[in-house]
């Protein structure tokens, strides 16, 4: 049955995630491309109910694993279910987000079951009859057409390099599988919430702050204050991360997070290569700098050139007085 396009399915809270949601829409489009079907994969103690979930945005098969040892990710336990199902069942292509999780999730896969892998990828479709992959490389100033002489392909996506897949309601068939008898050599015993967690992937507006602020007391001072006028998220450069002004969580760039928001307000961030990779997909780049001669202009939509740590109590202002009215 080597006729599916399967993407793997990630909930939150009995929500499926924005990431699922984009995996959707992308599984559709290379269906309709390689004439095939589309089908998701669903490992969790609930899997049947996230199910569910799926077939209200139009999904028509699930294949799925339901075990109290798929509560937390593990690699032997979620690699070993969905091998299993993937030896049985042969999906063409099987495509996930690229979350760290995934990231390890789809190597250890790709091993075993001999897979072809496009890791970490901003954009997937099919030429020719084949499933090309594209990924970026030397700072995102390069990018590589990847080509597959596998029989399966596994790639993992960025976010936001689709459209989200809305609800439209439905059923669907769930297809079981069983969870293989594979030593576990992890176990997971507890999971606490982070309070406040960073969650830069999804959000649609990120002021990021850098050296040119002068120190951590500015960035502070101001980075949050305008990223909360915008009603946004605040990120970070690697330079002050490093220099232990903010915690790694928030560090935007090659070795940090990869963000695509609508907007990126860049303040006092000079645009090194490894920055660049992280942000350069924004929908809207502002940057705002003294040196008129940073790199990070050359890839901002709009540019203020100024001591920003200046200009951002005016900008946050603005905002402000925008947003009240």
């Amino acid at each position: 049955m080597a006729n599916e396009i399967w993407l793997f399915v990630e909930e939150h809270n009995g929500e499926l995630t924005a990431a699922t949601k984009e995996l959707i829409s992308k599984a559709r489009e290379l269906a309709e491309g390689l004439g095939r079907h589309v089908a998701a994969l669903v490992l969790s103690p609930r899997a049947a109910e996230i199910a569910n979930h799926v077939f209200g945005y139009g999904v028509p098969k699930a294949y799925i694993v339901e075990d109290p040892a798929l509560e937390h990710y593990t690699t032997d336990a979620y690699v070993g279910a969905a091998a299993a199902l993937v030896k049985q069942y042969q999906p063409k292509v099987l495509l996930t987000g690229a979350s760290f999780q995934m990231r390890d999730f789809t190597a250890a896969l790709a091993a075993d079951v001999d897979a072809g892998l496009g890791a970490d990828c901003t954009g997937v479709a099919v030429r020719d009859g084949q499933i090309i992959a594209m990924r970026p490389s030397h700072g995102a100033n390069v990018i590589n057409t990847l080509g597959f002489n596998s029989d399966m392909v596994i790639v993992s996506l960025r976010r936001q390099v689709a459209t989200e897949a809305q609800a439209v309601g439905g059923t669907g068939e769930i297809v079981r599988g069983q969870m293989p008898q594979l030593p576990q050599r992890m176990k997971v015993l507890k999971v606490e919430d982070k309070s406040n967690a960073v969650n830069l992937a999804d959000s649609q507006i990120i002021v990021s702050g850098g050296r040119g602020l002068g120190s951590p007391e500015n960035y502070e001072k101001l980075v949050p204050t305008l990223a909360q006028a915008f009603n946004g998220a605040y990120g970070a450069s690697r330079a002050i991360v490093d220099a232990g002004w903010v915690p790694y969580e928030r560090q935007v760039g090659q070795t940090g997070k990869t963000v695509s928001p609508k907007l990126y307000v860049a303040c006092g961030i000079s645009g090194a290569i490894q920055h660049l990779a992280g942000m350069r997909n924004s929908g809207t780049i502002v940057a705002i700098n003294k040196d008129p001669d940073a790199p990070i202009f050359k890839v901002a939509t709009y540019g203020l050139v100024g001591d920003v740590n200046e200009l951002l109590p005016a900008l946050t202002e603005i905002v402000e007085q925008k947003t009240r009215s």
